[in-house]
C-alpha cells in the first residue's frame, strides 16, 4: 500500500520571510503594530530555529524607514522593505514614497490591514476596538499616485509570487516603489510546501531598458560632433555608477558643456571644465542631448 504524502504546513508569514530571502531582501525597516503579530511570532520562531532571515531596523517613525531604504537603494540599487502599520503607518509614509518615485529609488513598502473578520471565524480576526477605526475606504489610496503597483495579498499560496512581482516591478526601468497590503487573517493561514511555486529571477525578474538603434547612436554623434555649442542635460544618469566618467568622456570629445536639471546623484565631476552648472542656459546651444531627465525646459 502507497504511503500518504507527508504534508508539511507553515503559515503565510513563515512564506513571507522565506520570499523576502528569495528576492535579496537583506533589511526590513520597521516600525510594527498589531496587524504584524503573525509576522512578529514566526520571526521569533525562525531566530530560534536559528534560520536566517532579513535584519530587521525598527524606527521610531515611518519616514525615517522609508528614507533609510531610500537611501539604501540610492547608495546600491537595491530595493529594501519596509513594514508599517496600517492606514496611520501608509499615511506617515507618503511623503517618503514621493520622493522615493521622484527619484526613482526602489523599494517595497509593506503595510498591514485591518482584520476584515470581527467574531473570531477565522484566525487574525479583530480582538481590538483600533481594528475598527484603522480602515479606511481606500487605504492604498494614500499613496498609490507614487506606487509603481499597488496589491493585497489575497491568499497565502500568492505569498512568493506577489514578492516576486513586487520587487520586479519596483527594480524594472524606471526604479521606482511599490506596496503591498497583508489582511492579518491571510498572514496565519497555512499552507502545504508542496503548494508554493518557486519564482527565479532568472524568470521572472526587472525589465531593464533596451539599448539604442544603432543608426541613431551614429546620427546623434554626427550632430553633436558638427555642433558649435552642444550641451547635455542630465538628471539621473549617476543612477548608474559607470556614467560619470562616461559622460566626462563624451563632453570632452565633442566640447559638450553639461548641465544638471534637479539632480540627485553625482552625473559628472565639478571639477570637470565640462560641467557648466545646475542652471542650464541653452538658450545659445544648437544641439541638445537629455539624458536619463525629466522636462528641464518647463
Amino acid at each position: 500500500m502507497d504511503k500518504a504524502p507527508q504534508v508539511k504546513l507553515h503559515s503565510t508569514s513563515h512564506y513571507f520571510l522565506d520570499g523576502l530571502n528569495d528576492i535579496g531582501v537583506e533589511y526590513l525597516f520597521s516600525n510594527f503594530g498589531t496587524d504584524h503579530a503573525p509576522l512578529i511570532e514566526e520571526m521569533a520562531r525562525w531566530k530560534k530555529s536559528g534560520w536566517h532571515y532579513p535584519r530587521v531596523v525598527n524606527c521610531p517613525h515611518e519616514n525615517t524607514a522609508m528614507h533609510m531604504a531610500a537611501g539604501f537603494a540610492m547608495a546600491t540599487g537595491r530595493g529594501q522593505a519596509v513594514m508599517v502599520h496600517v492606514d496611520a503607518g501608509t499615511a506617515n509614509s507618503a511623503m517618503a514614497m514621493h520622493n522615493a518615485r521622484r527619484g526613482r529609488l526602489p523599494l517595497v513598502l509593506v503595510a498591514g490591514k485591518a482584520p476584515y473578520t470581527v467574531r473570531g471565524e477565522l484566525p487574525g480576526s479583530r480582538d481590538n476596538y483600533v481594528h475598527f477605526i484603522q480602515e479606511p475606504f481606500d487605504q492604498s489610496g494614500i499613496v498609490r499616485p507614487y506606487a509603481k503597483w499597488e496589491w493585497t495579498l489575497p491568499s497565502g499560496v500568492m505569498t512568493k509570487e506577489t514578492l516576486r512581482r513586487a520587487h520586479s516591478v519596483a527594480h524594472s526601468d524606471p526604479m521606482g516603489p511599490v506596496y503591498l497590503m497583508l489582511p492579518r487573517e491571510t498572514l496565519t493561514q497555512t499552507w502545504d510546501e508542496a503548494a508554493m511555486r518557486a519564482f527565479p529571477a532568472e524568470r521572472y525578474g526587472a525589465v531593464r531598458s533596451g539599448a539604442a538603434d544603432a543608426a541613431a547612436v551614429a546620427q546623434i554623434a554626427d550632430k553633436l560632433l558638427s555642433a558649435k555649442h552642444p550641451v547635455m542635460v542630465t538628471s539621473y544618469a549617476g543612477r548608474n555608477l559607470e556614467a560619470p566618467a562616461l559622460i566626462e568622456e563624451v563632453a570632452r570629445l565633442a566640447g559638450i558643456r553639461v548641465f544638471e536639471a534637479s539632480p540627485l546623484y553625482l552625473n559628472i565631476s565639478r571639477a570637470s571644465p565640462c560641467f557648466a552648472g545646475m542652471m542650464p542656459a541653452i538658450a545659445g546651444a544648437d544641439v541638445g542631448l537629455l539624458v536619463d531627465v525629466d522636462v528641464p525646459w518647463i
